[in-house]
């Protein structure tokens, strides 16, 4: 998928702008994510300094079909994030690091693709459920909610009287 490679050749010393589109197809090479639908845009600035090149990535969008923590009902999270990083030109065999990365002289073009699917992954939302109604009640579906609490069974565990005796020390 070439759609997201960027010319540094055509860089020159301004800013130049791309801009990128994530939808589904976007993630069918990334096998073992557990994200597979989203829209999300890619706004993408270099600005060109001698041999450097700084670039600044930010992502908007919703990821889409995620199940919910609770429930597992399909939500919806929206997503927002931003990083920078450094392009620059070496003939040296130095490998890239989170903030630089190292390209050899000769090439002339950038896949940002792994880099984008990276900013995503980090900034999905660790914790993903529905959120609350205005009267502060959760949206998550009630009858799935009844079915789980029927099935669970939740142990009470004894503890030791010993520690019991520790919480009284102040």
């Amino acid at each position: 998928m070439s759609d997201f490679i960027i010319r540094l050749d055509k860089t020159s010393n301004r800013q130049t702008s791309y801009s990128f589109v994530v939808k589904d197809k976007f993630f069918e090479t990334f096998t073992f994510s557990d994200i597979k639908h989203a829209d999300i845009i890619v706004a993408v600035k270099l600005n060109k300094q001698g041999d450097n090149i700084s670039a600044n990535l930010k992502i908007n969008g919703h990821i889409n079909k995620l199940a919910c923590d609770i429930c597992t009902e399909e939500l919806s999270k929206k997503i927002s994030a931003e990083t920078n990083i450094i392009i620059k030109k070496t003939n040296e065999n130095i490998f890239s690091t989170d903030e630089i990365i190292y390209v050899k002289p000769n090439h002339n073009e950038l896949d940002l693709k792994q880099l984008i699917f990276e900013l995503i992954i980090l900034n999905t939302p660790k914790k993903r459920q529905h959120g609350l109604d205005e009267n502060g009640n959760s949206k998550c579906d009630k009858e799935m909610i009844k079915l789980i609490n029927k099935y669970t069974n939740i142990k009470k565990e004894n503890f030791d009287p010993r520690w019991e005796k520790l919480k009284n020390l102040t």
